[in-house]
This record gives C-alpha cells, structure tokens and sequence, in this order.
C-alpha cells in the first residue's frame, strides 16, 4: 500500500513540475521584422535538455509580393555580452520549404548573448539585431551523484551477499560429502 502511495506522489510531483527538468528557459519566441527587400520571419527555440542550445527558424520572403526567396544566404551570429565571445551558424534550407531556413546554435558560456541575423541574396544584404538569449548558469545537483553512489553501493553489496553465500553453499556441500 506505501509503494502505491509512493509512486502516486512521484508521479503527481513530475507532472505537476516538469519545469524541474528543463536545462533553460523554454518558451519559443517569434520575431518578425522587415528589413530592406525582405520580410523576416524569425523564431528561436531553446533546447528543453541541453543547456545553450537553440534552434532558428529564419523565414526569409520578398517583402513586395512575399514570394519565397530561396537563394539567400542566411547567418545567424551571437555575441556574448560580457566576455566577448562572437560565434555564428549557417541556417540552410530544403526544397521542400525554400524560403525556410533553419540553424542550431550552441551558445557555449553562461549569460546574455547579443542575437543577429545576417540576410545576403541577389535582392541585397541585411544584417538585423533579433531578441537575445539567456543561458543560465548550470545547476550543481548532488542528487544525481547520491543516487548513482547508492546504486553501485547496493551492487556491490548484493555482489558481495551472492559470493559470500554461494561459498557458504559450497562448504556445507563439502562437509556433507566427507561424511
């Protein structure tokens, strides 16, 4: 009956708090701008389990008749506000969704980080500021190495247990068989 009670609350508390497991904050935010021939469309989502991880989806339209533009080249650049830090991506698209282009961006350090996106076709060339990303300084949980130190605790003594009594098993066998 514990063990039911038990395995309701755990659940509760995990579906109740999934924040918990999040390595950043996760809320997709879109952005849309025009800027010289172009209309973009930009949205960034962070990665719910890698911490500085963020996805870009660049929608990239001629701003006069909102046709797809599918031979830009599209660059996503970040600049980390306090060290200085400067790193950037290709965002490539398919020809499935010409005018879609999509980048992974690994933001590597903790803190603000300056986001822009540079646009540069046959139309012309952009280079826009967009939202900027906060990663959050890394969690230092403990509670993840206490549970591995008493998993591989129990091991080893279950380990030892078995040996321990199959030697036990094996003399009284031999004793049993000398008389």
């Amino acid at each position: 009956m514990m063990f039911k009670f038990i395995l309701v609350l755990i659940s509760l508390i995990v579906v109740t708090l999934p924040e918990v497991t999040d390595a950043q904050f996760t809320e997709t935010r879109p952005y849309k701008t025009e800027a010289g021939p172009y209309s973009l469309n930009i949205q960034s989502d962070p990665s719910r389990l890698s911490l500085g991880t963020v996805d870009y989806t660049v929608i990239v339209t001629h701003i006069e008749d909102l046709s797809p533009v599918s031979d830009a080249r599209v660059l996503i650049w970040g600049n980390h506000t306090t060290n200085g830090h400067r790193g950037w991506a290709n965002a490539l698209n398919n020809p499935v969704t010409p005018a879609k282009y999509t980048a992974r961006v690994q933001l590597d350090g903790p803190g603000v980080w300056e986001m822009s996106v540079e646009v540069w076709s046959p139309l012309g060339r952009v280079a826009v500021q967009i939202p900027s990303q906060i990663i959050p300084k890394p969690r230092l949980s403990q509670a993840g190495s206490f549970v591995f130190l008493g998993v591989f605790a129990v091991l080893i003594g279950f380990t030892g247990y078995l040996t321990w009594k199959i030697n036990r098993t094996m003399k009284a066998r031999d004793q049993l068989n000398e008389s």
